[in-house]
């Protein structure tokens, strides 16, 4: 009779740890895992890379917000980093680097995923601390095609 409540109460337990993970996941999209309405924040000084991110991700149905420089990245992503899916970030802004911007957006949620964007691969090499922390990288100037193909590695629709 003890063993049979003993394994009862091991199931219980795994039940509940299950639960939590799973309303866990359902207060935030996950990366790799379909995302109903998957929003992607992205985050670059050059207002000619903005404008054709944003269109090419929402001619693929994306909702994309866009910050031109680092402040109004922090705000919109404090203020939506539950639902933001994705977050497409420039290694290189004038008023704030790319790694600090990553330790800012760490400091308020750890688990979004980050793919980072520079123009020169040093860039990329100098951000090796973070390489461990960011879902990958696109080297400037990409093609529409590379940009949605890593997109959709971390995000997809349900």
């Amino acid at each position: 009779m003890t063993i049979v409540l003993e394994i009862w109460g091991i199931c219980l337990g795994v039940v509940f740890i299950l639960c939590l993970a799973l309303c866990r996941a359902a207060k935030r999209p996950i990366p790799g895992i379909r995302h109903s309405n998957p929003i992607i924040l992205v985050m670059d000084d050059n207002a000619g890379v903005l404008n054709t991110v944003r269109m090419g991700l929402e001619n693929e149905g994306y909702t994309v917000l866009t910050a031109s420089d680092p402040n109004e990245g922090l705000r919109l992503f404090k203020e939506g980093c539950q639902n933001i899916s994705l977050v497409l970030l420039d290694a290189s802004m004038p008023e704030m680097t790319g790694h600090r911007m990553f330790e800012n957006l760490w400091k308020i949620d750890a688990e979004v995923p980050v793919l980072l964007m520079a123009r020169f691969y040093e860039e990329i090499a100098a951000a090796g601390e973070l390489k461990s922390n960011v879902h990958g990288s696109l080297l400037k100037p990409f093609s529409l095609g590379d940009l949605v193909g890593k997109v959709r590695e971390l995000v997809s629709f349900a």
